[in-house]
């Protein structure tokens, strides 16, 4: 027989191609028909995705409709087990990967028919396509099987039991049709005799031989008792028990196991036996009708309400839809609360308006018992556990890091995300994000605030040190290289001079550290606060506090004099907080801003490294120009980060985002993509277009230049035009008018006037006589005529000076003046003309230059687009592998001679895909957005979707669903709990139990008893639980540890020596440091970022000792512990459920408290819910911890190097270097043995003491469910708050009426808060 784990194998290694959620799981069902030790493949079983939450049940339903009707009867195996249809999913996910293997097994059977006939089939009835209404079997009314067969509609046609079977169709989970066979075996043969009603060989089709058959002719007064059982409920609990029973009392005949179940059946209260209902009645419907009076059946189409299944649709009377309850009443009346089934499949959104009614709720029924209970011992415990479960209604946060090399644009993005346009300070010249900045949504009426907390003075005194070694020569003068703001002198000057800039390099050689620190007293360890209306003032006074400005532009003022510096605070921050009201926040995610992972600050630079540790989510932001090869994506990505993600198990928490994707040249994105054959047509349209344009440019030249000619031609004419009109008037007055005379002289033209063309160019004008010919000077000269030739007759001319001109008559002035004006009239004829052409070409320019645009946007639009898919391709395939190496790397550490690098241990095209990767444009975003309208317009981007933007905000909601859902659903758990503990509690009246004095006094002994029974029985499963966990942490962990140690001692010489060896100029890494970079190294213990990377000692000597504990510690917290806190879940309901019916039992034979017993048994499933919700928070817990202890071995060791650090820090002279090297091979040489010995000590007793914690909290969460069963219990079956016969104060009853009636109301007010109603 094949083991679950080898299926389980199987099943993982055929998984279909699935988008599977956090919260889904994969059910992989082996048919009956294969064999769990053969070789299995993906068809073998049927594949379905649901939630942890659902049931068995629903699984054997999809199961059996897609194995039909016509085999043998089948169970479900886990494990070799068969599974209990009521437990749940989650509860057999015991491999923690979300994919669970079942088995269907066929059950033996007796004959043939009996096999046929017993056959748990298709429960669904041929027009109800909900799975959940099992049909009643054909009996006579007088028993508990059914109705009499006379009640049947006389249109129905006879059925045979066992061959007769009809196809029907039915909705499936989409809606669309599905077709399947159904076989009738509840209805028997239809027969005249109601005596032949048991003609059936099934025994299950009628009742036991003990029980009396009662005839159909009796009347309802005559019926035997147990009529009065639903009689609706028993065969659905008959068909789910069948397999089952088959399968425990193997042997038995058909006719006992028929008297055991109903026996059961008898037996069971009815808020049990209601978990069999067929169906619910509609509210619409009057049920409890006498049973003379009520229908001898009930139709599909009727209007009884039943509930679909998901995705299913269902009509019901009068067009209404049910909807889930949140309590069912008992036989006495008391409701009893499982507000987890309303919320089962229910978004965030709807769970969080639950819980915010729920704090509305729980304040009303605080209200009455503390107003009106003061000094009631009740009232108080209730207000304890009403404030306690208040507490938990706060919105949860998911912490997302968001890290990125200096000018990588995560500011920008961050921004867009936020739909701010400036939030995060951003510039195009430097660095500006100097100080971790946490964004969270703003709650406040004040749109935008912001916290800005500072460092203490003892911080900020232990960095001075720091920097001053940095600055100091050996003289303690300020060195001289100060002015190199990449040195370490440099980067020191650069910030004292921030916090202090007024001081000379003389000043700060001669201040003291306290001096210094007396200065900003007044700053360290205080906090300011910012809160604005408007965006832009809100972003001056933020800049002020966290942007570096690092570097000066030199410039003077009017005085020559060089502006007065102001203190920057961004040295002494250490933390921002903003609050605004963005979109993306409101669900509860908090981003935080980190300082560049390569600063050239070296100290922002451990700020982000040592904050990423608590994100919940990391945000990876390079630009995607060098996204693939970039310093920040190789590092973090690199063999130390990668590591790290798995022992934290945080490979599923990384994101990478590719920002400035409009940052694109389209030549070479054509060449690197492989984009010719799509885009050489564009290209020849784009020439095309180009050499249209300019031709039509030069056209326009050119007609410009014509126009320009007509229009002097039209001055020239207007200028004749005024002299004739002279001499007409001289004319007409009869004088003697000479012609005027020709220009003769020229001038030079002005500055402003228009130079004449070079060229002489001839303008035709369309006249019916003659051409005017304008001759322009070639020498720049104008042809104006002189002033005093302007005129012939009003210059003084005579008739002595005139007599070789002819005289003018006045019909030459008057035909000279008409000639002039239709000049004139075709000048300006033609330059109309001349300016439409101008315009149509214009027009014909703009057209092409808009269509370049638009081609220019669609290339630009191809390239990003293919840009954007082969980096995340790239990205992907780079992280999937760079997991695939550490897999091989631990496998060949774990089992070297059978290490295979060709097997796969997972699908790494499975792990590529996982890791989500962004390609966005913040620019086009904010462009299209209506922002940055200084900016020009960003090509290749015609929706904000295609900026990814929007797909980015969408992600960061998506990572708050799973805290949040579980955060509510802890809460409504709880919330259960209180409900109904209060409702037994409001529903006594004070007297408990009715029994004597003596009869309660040793009913108290015997539950007192019982009671110590179960804490011990729950202080031990803790107490097993803190065993296992520290059992696997020997087994995953310490057993390694030998070897670790001795991996360390042997590589850590050889590592020392290597920092001392000679550098190598052409390949860095390969060689050693220079002395100025070790001796920094040693100044800060270690640990030190330069232009060539990060650099840590201490993390070189520990690696080969955390590569061989790595793989175990990542199995043990990401897989052995959630199986150990599921083993201590699943045994905490058996522990109740035995304890609960030894009580029930003690309650039958005195015969009282049954009614409330009934209620207190369905607590069971809640108290399990709330020791989920427990265990859960644990893990959480745990996981959060060992982050924080997996990061203790480097201290521990640090701290074992600082004597050797101080000493080479302190060398100086000649020879110091050499000094240095040698007595660092000799500190790591004597102390290798206990340096790595205490680091691992340090860790085991960390994990020892996290598995203290933690049996501390589930002991603490089990004693706070043992206080209340206790509590409960007591209520039902202990002594009351008064004797028998007494009565509670008037006031205490008012508050329990009143504790009542609000409870009474709480199904409507949850259907209110989540829209129902």
């Amino acid at each position: 027989m094949a083991t679950q784990e080898s299926l389980h194998d199987k099943a993982n290694s055929v998984l279909p191609d699935l988008t599977i959620k956090p919260s889904s799981i994969v059910v992989a069902v082996l048919h009956s028909d294969k064999d769990a030790n053969a070789q299995l493949y993906q068809g073998d079983f049927l594949w379905i995705k649901c939630s942890a939450k659902h049931s068995m049940r629903t699984i054997h339903q999809q199961y059996q409709l897609k194995r039909g009707d016509n085999k043998a009867p089948w169970i479900l195996k886990h494990d070799g087990k068969p599974v209990s249809l009521e437990s749940t999913i989650g509860e057999v996910n015991t491999f923690g990967n979300n994919v669970v293997a079942l088995e269907a097994v066929d059950t033996p059977s007796a004959t043939p028919s009996r096999s046929t006939s017993l056959a748990t089939g298709n429960p669904l009835s041929p027009k109800d396509p909900n799975p959940r209404v099992w049909p009643a079997p054909r009996a006579p009314k007088s028993t508990p099987f059914g109705k009499d067969e006379n009640s049947r509609p006389a249109s129905t046609t006879p059925v045979d039991t066992i061959t007769q079977r009809t196809t029907r169709t039915s909705p499936g989970p989409n809606g669309e049709a599905r077709h399947h066979l159904h076989y009738d075996l509840v209805n028997p043969p239809r027969t005249t005799s109601p005596g032949a009603m048991y003609a059936s060989t099934n025994p299950f089709d009628r009742p036991p031989p003990h029980l009396p058959r009662q005839q159909s002719s009796m009347s309802p007064a005559a019926q035997p008792e147990y009529v009065q059982v639903p009689q609706g409920n028993f065969p659905a609990y008959r068909d789910a028990s069948i397999p089952y029973y088959r399968e425990y009392f193997h042997g038995e005949s058909d006719d006992m196991l028929g008297r055991r179940l109903w026996t059961n059946w008898l037996e069971m209260p009815e808020s049990e036996r209601a978990r069999y209902s067929p169906q619910q009645p509609s509210p619409h419907v009057k049920t409890e009708a006498a049973p003379s009076q009520r229908p001898a059946r009930v139709k599909a189409e009727s209007s009884a309400s039943i509930t679909p299944q998901p995705g299913q649709t269902r009509s019901v009377s009068n067009t209404q839809q049910p909807t889930p309850s949140v309590a069912t009443t008992d036989d006495n009346g008391q409701k009893h609360f499982q507000l987890a089934a309303m919320f089962k499949d229910a978004t965030p959104q709807v769970l969080e308006s639950a819980v915010e009614a729920s704090v509305k709720l729980l304040r009303t029924l605080r209200a009455p018992l503390a107003e009106k209970m003061e000094n009631s011992p009740d009232a108080e415990h209730w207000i304890q556990q009403i404030d306690n479960l208040s507490k938990l209604a706060v919105k949860t946060k998911t912490v997302i890091g968001v890290v990125g090399n200096t000018g990588a644009g995560k500011s920008s993005v961050i921004n867009a995300m936020l739909e701010e346009e400036r939030l995060v300070p951003t510039n195009c010249m430097r660095a500006c994000t100097a100080v971790v900045t946490e964004i969270s949504y703003n709650y406040e009426e004040q749109p935008y605030c912001a916290e800005i907390e500072f460092i203490t003075a003892e911080e900020w005194a232990k960095e001075l040190r720091v920097l001053f070694q940095d600055l100091l020569d050996g003289e303690g003068n300020v060195s001289r290289d100060c002015t190199n703001e990449d040195s370490d002198a440099g980067v020191a000057y650069a910030k004292i001079k921030a916090v202090y800039p007024q001081k000379t390099k003389e000043d700060i050689s001669r201040s003291s550290i306290d001096r210094l620190l007396q200065e900003v007293s007044s700053i360290t360890g205080g906090r300011r606060d910012i809160k604005e209306t408007d965006s832009l003032m809100f972003y001056k006074k933020l800049q002020s506090f966290v942007d570096s400005k690092e570097k000066s532009t030199g410039k003077k003022d009017k005085d020559g004099k060089k502006p007065k510096k102001e203190r920057e605070l961004w040295p002494l921050i250490r933390v921002v907080r903003l609050y605004v009201k963005s979109p993306a926040l409101a669900t509860g995610a908090v981003i935080v801003d980190l300082p560049g992972v390569h600063d050239a600050n070296a100290a922002r630079a451990a700020v982000a490294e040592g904050y990423m540790k608590q994100c919940t989510g990391l945000w990876i932001v390079a630009p995607i120009n060098r996204a693939v090869d970039d310093k920040a994506a190789k590092s973090l990505l690199g063999e130390s980060f990668k590591r790290q993600l798995k022992m934290d198990g945080g490979f599923s928490a990384v994101t990478f985002i590719c920002s400035k994707t409009d940052d694109i040249s389209i030549s070479e994105a054509q060449d690197s993509l492989g984009l010719d054959d799509k885009m050489i047509p564009s290209w020849d349209e784009l020439d095309r277009l180009s050499a249209k344009h300019k031709d039509l440019k030069k056209q326009l030249e050119e007609l410009n230049n014509t126009k320009s000619d007509y229009e002097d031609v039209a001055n020239d004419v207007d200028e004749q035009l005024e002299v004739w009109e002279v001499l007409e008037i001289s004319v007409t007055e009869g004088k003697v008018t000479y012609p005027p005379k020709a220009k003769s002289k020229k001038r030079k033209a002005s500055p402003k006037e228009k130079p004449s063309k070079q060229k002489k160019r001839k303008i035709v004008i369309d006249d019916e006589d003659d051409d005017f010919i304008d001759d322009g000077s070639e020498n720049g000269e104008t042809g104006t005529e002189d002033e005093d030739a302007s005129q012939g007759s009003d210059a003084g001319g005579s008739d002595d000076e005139s007599t070789d001109q002819p005289v003018l008559t006045e019909e030459q002035v008057k035909a000279k003046i008409e000639e002039l004006k239709v000049t004139k009239k075709n000048a300006r004829t033609q330059k109309r003309e001349i300016t439409e052409k101008i315009q149509d070409i214009k027009g014909e320019i703009k057209e092409i230059e808009k269509t370049k645009s638009k081609i220019t946007d669609e290339q630009s639009a191809l390239c990003i687009s293919g840009r954007n898919q082969y980096s995340k391709g790239a990205i992907q395939q780079d992280f999937a592998a760079g997991i695939k190496e550490i897999d091989q790397e631990i496998a060949a550490e774990e089992d070297e001679d059978n290490f295979n690098p060709e097997e796969d241990v997972r699908d790494y095209d499975e792990v590529a895909k996982s890791l989500p990767v962004f390609c966005v444009s913040s620019r086009g975003y904010q462009k299209l957005q209506g922002r940055l309208r200084k900016d020009p317009p960003v090509p290749g981007f015609t929706s904000i979707e295609e900026t990814e933007i929007p797909a980015l905000q969408a992600h960061c909601e998506k990572l708050t669903e799973t805290g949040r859902t579980n955060k509510c659903q802890a809460f409504i758990n709880r919330l259960s709990s209180l409900l109904n503990s209060l409702t037994i509690w409001a529903s006594s009246d004070g007297t408990g139990a009715n029994l004597t004095l003596e009869q309660k006094a040793k009913e108290a002994r015997y539950l007192q008893k019982g009671m110590e029974g179960l804490e011990t029985r729950l202080e031990k499963v803790t107490k097993s639980c803190a065993q296992a966990l520290n059992e696997e942490l020997a087994d995953g962990i310490y057993d390694r540890y030998d070897t670790a140690i001795q991996a360390a001692k042997f590589n850590a010489i050889n590592t020392t020596n290597h920092w001392g060896s000679p550098v190598n100029r052409e390949n860095r890494a390969a060689g050693g440091l220079y002395w100025a970079t070790y001796k920094a190294i040693c100044r800060r213990n270690g640990c030190y970022t330069n232009a060539q990377g990060p650099h840590n000692f201490n993390e070189q000597l520990i690696e080969p000792m955390i590569k061989i504990i790595a793989p175990g510690w990542e199995r043990v917290f990401t897989r052995r512990v959630a199986s150990v806190l599921n083993n201590f879940t699943k045994s905490i309901p058996a522990i109740l459920t035995k304890f609960h019916r030894e009580i029930e039992d003690r309650a039958r034979k005195i015969g009282t408290g049954l009614g409330s017993l009934a209620m207190l048994s369905h607590q069971i499933s809640v108290y399990e819910q709330v020791m989920k919700d427990a265990a859960a928070t644990t893990k959480e817990m745990i996981i959060a911890r060992q982050k924080d202890i997996n990061r203790e071995f480097t201290p521990v060791l640090e701290h074992k190097m600082i004597p050797s650090y101080e000493w080479c820090e302190a060398e100086r002279g000649p020879g110091q270097y050499k000094r240095m090297k040698a007595h660092m091979s000799e500190h790591v040489e004597a102390n290798q043995d206990s340096m790595f010995q205490a680091s691992a000590n340090e860790v085991r007793n960390q994990l020892k003491d996290m598995v203290s914690t933690v049996e501390e909290t589930l002991a603490d969460k089990t004693d706070e469910v043992f206080i209340q069963i206790k509590r409960d219990y007591r209520a039902v079956l202990g002594g009351g708050d008064v004797s028998q016969g007494e009565v509670l104060p008037r006031v205490q009853r008012l508050v329990r009426k009143d504790i009542r009636k609000t409870i009474d109301g709480v199904e409507r007010l949850m259907k209110i808060a989540i829209g129902l109603e």
